[in-house]
């Protein structure tokens, strides 16, 4: 708790430093605007935000709906006028020199609407919203020109990714202390809806975003914690929400080559199609990635490639309809783990274990989604939707330093799922009510066979099983914007599973468990209040829950109940015009009982008992001019296993969870197209076993991306870049954990170079 409260002393002195920024000096002149802001029904409205468009001047109206705008130079103005459940106004003032110009202002009740709306939960207005959520931008996600999507976690606080490098293998990332996000299944993935969390695959939870390609994404959400109604069993760090492209018009292309053979060839298309003779049109969406890799060390060559279509017609002006598919093939060589002994020895850190068995695997991956959607008025919208999932997995993997011990590991997995939710917006008098209501069914059937195997020779099967998995969920939001004061959030979402287990391994009786109605109910409470223009103070606390990760949970004679989470939510925000962002948050999370797999990757479970993470996050990002930009973040985490059978372990620290995470970096473009991007960031130490005997220091790592920025000089826009990864020849390891009496690492490359273009047609 000492140290926690010192890093929370550090926070808030770069929290006053950072609001110290906003402060500006205007310089002096002679005309000024005054006036007032009434509601559509005549009643004065309190702090409406007024801003000079173009300027760094604005002010907000004051008890009696006044404001006064002085010292302006003579000339016309614009003033963009908002106010939360209003719509914006925009208005034209003539200043005169030295004369006070009136204008009264009324704003009308907004009608937002959800004709646009086609993931789940979009309704809900950000500005409301009570709990953390961060969003990486179709805009970032050029400028980092990721190979994989998983990358765009690093651009969030408090998030670290664990890459296990071992070709199409799911890298994991840790969200507030959940260190099996992707892996094991410490954190829900969903793509435009479909999750990809596999429910008795290559491992419970596991999530490959492999399958996606990062130029077709518009965005990806990060929700922090068990608190969003829309996402269930999976959720327990959090949840990576990614929404591909959808409509528009467009062509872009992406291709970089460089280091160990790498080549990364990206294309994405956007057009609407005409159809008849009524001006209807088709909207289709194309993306396709090439990617293939020697990689940096020795049996690690990677090739996939995937390709993602969408289809969008409206049936009727109320009426839509889409179908959208998704293709993924995938072949790789991995060289394994190392020891530490050879992690340390240059000559030997980029080779295959001398034991290793040239591990490895192959993948595909096809999805298809139908979507029919309905506006029933401006502000009541229903989504409908069915989906399917049909996957083969193969893995060849080892875990350890003796000869012997690989594995073949094979997955057929198919998925069936449907679902709808109805989405509103209304006033009720002064009070502006944003909800969503919705429902799915989930089906999963998986047959996992494992044999044996040395070198990819297959040996004896060891084991041949089949798992089905049925889910059925039901949620609710309402967010109220009561006022800018008070705008409370009230959500509940209830979880019921049941299934079987069928085991058929050689030299075994053949068994069949059925699983018993397993059912959690989660409530989700919180509230937000603007107390000045741009600053904004939310709270919440939120349930979630997760099942057993074994098969213990299709054991109907042992009384399993759900494992409980608790997560209780504080955090600040705050917005300087459009040159000061600034966002902090703290966050409690208790867990009732918790399974760990250790090694990761390994699906050997550890019992961590019941535990506790604390910690806090905060990003910035400072744009003192449109050619320059500098954002930061910072996030501090203790973890504890509270209880545990085995009371050894109690007070220790959970394994693989970084007691910091700093990152920054710096975007500067000229006039002229010449630019370029640094950025650091540094990983601190975390705990690599169970009892906390061993551990791993963390890493510095820098990149430096330079480029040529043609936006202006052709009729189309894009760039050139180079870009230098590990500048400083940093050695590391992004995986680090304990195996027997000795760790084993994954090493990272050290520096290496790569070149490319991006082009808007």
């Amino acid at each position: 708790m000492k140290n926690f409260n010192l890093h929370l002393q550090k926070t808030a002195v770069l929290l006053l430093c950072c609001f110290g920024l906003s402060l500006s000096a205007f310089a002096q002149n002679t005309g000024s605007i005054t006036g007032s802001v009434t509601g559509q029904n005549g009643d004065k409205l309190i702090g409406v935000n007024i801003i000079l468009r173009g300027t760094d001047g604005g002010t907000v109206t004051d008890t009696d709906g006044n404001f006064t705008l002085q010292n302006l130079a003579p000339r016309t103005y614009t003033l963009d006028v908002s106010y939360i459940g209003y719509e914006s106004l925009t208005r034209k003032v003539t200043v005169t020199d030295r004369q006070p110009t009136r204008v009264d202002l009324r704003l009308s009740n907004a009608a937002t609407s959800l004709s646009e709306i086609y993931v789940k939960g979009a309704a809900l207005k950000a500005e409301n919203s009570t709990i953390t959520v961060d969003v990486v931008t179709i805009d970032q996600i050029r400028q980092l020109n990721p190979d994989q999507p998983l990358r765009l976690v690093e651009q969030v606080a408090g998030v670290d990714l664990t890459a296990f490098r071992q070709g199409g293998v799911a890298d994991q990332f840790s969200i507030r202390g959940f260190g099996g996000g992707g892996h094991g299944g410490e954190a829900g993935v969903e793509a435009d809806g479909i999750s990809l969390n596999e429910a008795e695959g290559h491992s419970d939870g596991y999530a490959d975003l492999n399958v996606l390609i990062p130029l077709n994404l518009q965005k990806l959400k990060v929700y922090k914690g068990p608190s969003s109604v829309l996402f269930g069993r999976f959720a327990q760090g959090g949840t990576l929400a990614l929404e591909t492209r959808k409509g528009g018009e467009y062509q872009e292309a992406s291709i970089s080559g460089g280091a160990f053979n790498t080549l990364n060839a990206q294309y994405v298309f956007g057009k609407p199609i005409a159809v008849g003779k009524n001006g209807k049109t088709i909207d289709s969406n194309l993306a396709f990635q090439l990617f293939q890799t020697d990689g940096y060390s020795e049996n690690s060559e990677v090739l996939r490639g995937t390709v993602n279509g969408r289809l969008a017609y409206n049936l009727t002006d109320k009426t839509d309809i889409a179908v959208s598919m998704r293709g993924h093939r995938s072949n790789w060589n991995a060289a394994g783990y190392i020891s530490e002994a050879q992690f340390n020895d240059p000559e030997r850190r980029d080779l295959q274990d001398p034991d290793g068995e040239n591990d490895g695997g192959e993948k595909s991956f096809y999805s298809q989604r139908i979507d029919l959607n309905h506006t029933f008025t401006p502000n009541l919208r229903l989504l409908l939707f069915g989906y399917a999932v049909q996957q083969d997995f193969t893995r060849f993997a080892k875990f350890g330093f003796s000869p012997g011990g690989q594995s073949e590991r094979f997955n057929n997995r198919e998925v069936y799922s449907a679902g709808g939710s109805l989405n509103g917006s209304k006033r009720l008098g002064n009070i502006g009510v944003d909800w969503l209501a919705g429902a799915e069914y989930y089906s999963e059937a998986t047959d996992r066979f494992r044999w044996a195997s040395s070198d990819r020779v297959r040996g004896d099967l060891q084991q041949d099983r089949t798992f089905t998995v049925q889910s059925f969920s039901a949620y609710a939001q309402g967010e109220l914007a009561v006022s800018r004061f008070f705008r409370p959030s009230l959500g509940l979402r209830y979880d019921v599973f049941n299934g079987n287990f069928t085991v058929r391994d050689p030299g075994t009786e053949v068994t069949r468990n059925d699983m018993n109605d397993l059912s959690h109910v989660s409530p989700k409470l919180g509230v937000r209040s603007t107390l000045a223009p741009g600053f904004d103070l939310r709270a919440s606390a939120s349930n979630g829950f997760s099942l057993p990760n074994s098969t213990v949970k299709y054991d109907s004679d042992l009384p399993l109940d759900p494992i409980q989470l608790w997560q209780y939510e504080v955090g600040a925000s705050y917005n300087y015009r459009t040159w000061l962002t600034l966002d902090v948050a703290g966050f409690l999370i208790n867990s009732s009982q918790e399974v760990v797999e250790n090694p990761p990757g390994s699906a050997i479970l550890i019992n961590a008992g019941s535990t506790r993470r604390q910690g806090i996050e905060s990003t910035i990002s400072v744009t003192p001019s449109e050619n320059l930009k500098f954002t930061g973040t910072y996030s501090y985490i203790e973890t504890e296993i509270v209880d545990n059978p085995d009371a050894s372990l109690e007070g220790k620290g959970l394994t693989g969870v970084p007691s910091t995470i700093a990152t920054f970096s710096t975007d500067y473009v000229s006039a002229i197209g010449l630019g370029g991007r640094f950025s650091l960031r540094d990983v601190g130490s975390y705990f690599a076993a169970v009892d906390n005997s061993a551990s791993y220091g963390g890493y510095t790592l820098a990149d430096l991306m330079l480029f040529y920025q043609f936006d202006g000089e052709t009729e189309n826009a894009g760039r050139i870049f180079i870009e230098i990864r590990n500048l400083f020849d940093e050695e590391y390891s992004e995986t680090v954990f304990a195996l027997g009496d000795t760790l084993a690492f994954a090493p990272a490359p050290l520096r290496n170079i790569s070149v490319g273009v991006n082009y808007r047609f």
